[in-house]
């Protein structure tokens, strides 16, 4: 059952670039807002500065959903966890409606771990995103590491 999944996220994944293409303007606006977001915070995790106020949300195997504060108090202590050696996002869908966005996604990380060791993972992500004072910011996230799903 897994190798069909992962055989269908690989179509999916594949697929990705000619749906990017035929995206509108707030669509391509709410992905560069997503991609440019990941670019900043990937290593210093300070992915709280994208954030509203009251954003909540949750990646890998949490038990409840982390706050931005949350998330601000927990960036000093991100970068001496490991290091992120690559990733790639992979982009599949994004719904606009208004001042509110949903961007459906794929984001494959190699970084090391605490000690060291190389570890690979592969993520679904959806991300709520809200206009914010002319820019798009993190309303809510879920991410799901394929591996524990």
């Amino acid at each position: 059952m897994r190798t069909i999944f992962y055989a269908a996220a690989a179509v999916a994944l594949g697929c990705s670039p000619a749906k990017a293409q035929q995206w509108d303007a707030q669509q391509t606006e709410v992905w560069t807002a997503v991609s440019d977001s990941w670019k900043r915070n990937i290593d210093n995790g300070a992915w709280h500065v994208d954030m509203v106020a009251n954003a909540y949300g949750w990646s890998g195997n949490a038990v409840v959903p982390n706050s931005s504060s949350d998330i601000q108090r927990s960036s000093s202590i991100f970068g001496a966890e490991g290091e992120v050696l690559h990733y790639r996002l992979s982009p599949l869908q994004i719904s606009v409606h208004g001042e509110t966005a949903v961007a459906h996604y794929f984001a494959e990380v190699t970084e090391t771990d605490h000690q060291g060791e190389r570890e690979n993972s592969t993520e679904r992500c959806s991300d709520t995103l809200v206009k914010h004072e002319g820019r798009w910011k993190f309303l809510g996230w879920g991410c799901a590491d394929l591996r524990s799903d």
